[in-house]
């Protein structure tokens, strides 16, 4: 399988390329640059010979013979360069003198050329021109021959070494991208090794990674530190849930499965126990439903906006009907106004004062005397409920809300808790802008107290 091509080797691929073809581009501007100006200079300098020979001729006219040319010779070899050849040729384009026969002319020359032209000769790449002279008895042409050797040569250098500075430059543009890469990823590679530990964790690490600056990196780790709280709290949101759940759900299945196992017996053949029984086991139904959509809006910490309030007196009474079957030799003692109403659903009410009745009449050595009391304080409502249990030893007051905690000195031979009940009464009781405290002594008792805004119909 082909390996995939990863995000610092296409860096170090793009700025080593982007790199290279930047400096070959700059290469071929400037090579093609001084090939103009070398040419030029070139053309000047064949220019320069030959209207200095051209001069000359005038200059010793207006009546000139071949011999007073031959004569001179010596002077012209001076004004001649020393890759440059010229030579005379008389009217008809035969040549009469040649001086300085270091540069090859065409074999084919026209007599009517105003520029220099480029040519080849014998491997030799040289300038020649033509410039027409008219003095005294003598009507002809100077030809000069200018050699590009020196030019050859040097463009060759500049070309070769153009190509070497465009191969380090390729090497140097790779390492610099890889180096470069190297740095401004290091962040990516630590956040993506932070990502693949929180999947192996499942999520329950806390994120470690750290990054200052302010750039996209920086806005990238933010959301992701969002994201990571976002997905720690959903995954408590569900373990608390499925705790939840099997928590408050055991009460009504105990009743359900207690009824239908008094039908299996006996209750088949009496319709009011077959009644009574189904009645029953249907409220318990109903309530499981109703149970369940409340602790799935706490698992989701969605809740509707919409005001249900709660008469607590008539909550603690269906409590005390329901108990007193269960446990006929305990005493739920109610005090309060029927009318006093506080903001929160009759399910929810229901589950917080059921885990504190359950929790008084589990951890209690006597007979179980339970007082809930209900009053109006200035613009909130008081609930307490207080027993003669066990007690809480002082030191475990500060974590029995705390999730699966559980005080084993106040624990019966026979009952044991779960450690999720007055975890789920303190979740209740804040969703619904409420506060809950205890006091307790070991020996005689607990007391709770609850406190809800309390309803007004403004």
């Amino acid at each position: 399988m082909k390996k995939p091509w990863t995000l610092q080797r296409k860096w170090t691929y793009a700025s080593a390329i982007s790199i290279f073809l930047s400096f070959l581009m700059m290469c071929i501007i400037l090579y093609f640059s001084l090939f103009n100006w070398l040419q030029i200079s070139e053309e000047k300098i064949a220019q320069n010979t030959l209207d200095e020979v051209t001069h000359f001729f005038k200059a010793i006219g207006p009546i000139i013979s071949i011999q007073d040319i031959q004569k001179n010779r010596t002077l012209l070899n001076q004004l001649v360069n020393q890759k440059q050849s010229i030579r005379v040729l008389n009217e008809d384009g035969i040549e009469i003198l040649r001086i300085n026969d270091a540069s090859d002319f065409p074999k084919s020359t026209s007599l009517q050329s105003e520029e220099f032209v480029r040519e080849e000769i014998n491997g030799n790449e040289v300038f020649h021109k033509v410039s027409e002279i008219d003095f005294g008895l003598f009507k002809g042409y100077v030809q000069i021959s200018h050699s590009l050797e020196s030019f050859s040569q040097l463009m060759n250098y500049i070309l070769i070494a153009m190509g070497i500075f465009a191969l380090i430059t390729l090497v140097l543009s790779a390492l610099i991208g890889y180096m470069l890469s190297s740095v401004l990823l290091k962040p990516m590679k630590e956040l993506r090794d932070e990502m693949q530990l929180a999947k192996q964790t499942k999520f329950s690490k806390i994120v470690s990674f750290q990054y200052e600056k302010e750039d996209e990196i920086g806005e990238l780790l933010k959301i992701y530190k969002e994201l990571m709280d976002e997905v720690s709290k959903t995954i408590t949101r569900q373990d608390e849930f499925i705790h939840n759940v099997s928590h408050e759900l055991r009460t009504p299945v105990q009743v359900v499965e207690g009824h239908l196992s008094l039908l299996n017996r006996w209750g088949k053949e009496d319709r009011s126990i077959l009644d009574e029984s189904l009645e029953i086991s249907l409220n318990e139904i109903q309530k499981m439903k109703l149970l369940i959509e409340e602790m799935l809006k706490l698992a989701k910490n969605e809740f509707s906006n919409k005001k249900e309030t709660t008469s607590v007196v008539s909550v603690l009474q269906q409590l005390q009907q329901y108990y007193l079957p269960l446990s006929p030799e305990a005493i739920i003692d109610i005090k309060g106004q029927e009318q006093v109403k506080v903001m929160v659903p009759a399910t929810a009410l229901e589950q917080i004062l059921r885990n504190l009745i359950e929790n008084a009449l589990k951890y209690n050595d006597n007979r179980p005397y339970i007082k809930a009391a209900v009053q109006n304080i200035r613009d909130q409502v008081q609930i307490t409920v207080e027993d003669n249990g066990v007690g809480i030893p002082e030191d475990a007051l500060s974590k029995i809300f705390e999730r699966f905690y559980t005080v084993e000195e106040a624990r019966t031979k026979n009952n044991g808790g779960s450690g999720l009940g007055l975890s789920i009464v303190k979740s209740l009781v804040i969703e619904y802008a409420g506060t809950i405290s205890v006091a307790s002594e070991e020996g005689k008792g607990t007391k709770f107290y609850i406190l809800f805004p309390k309803f007004t119909s403004e």
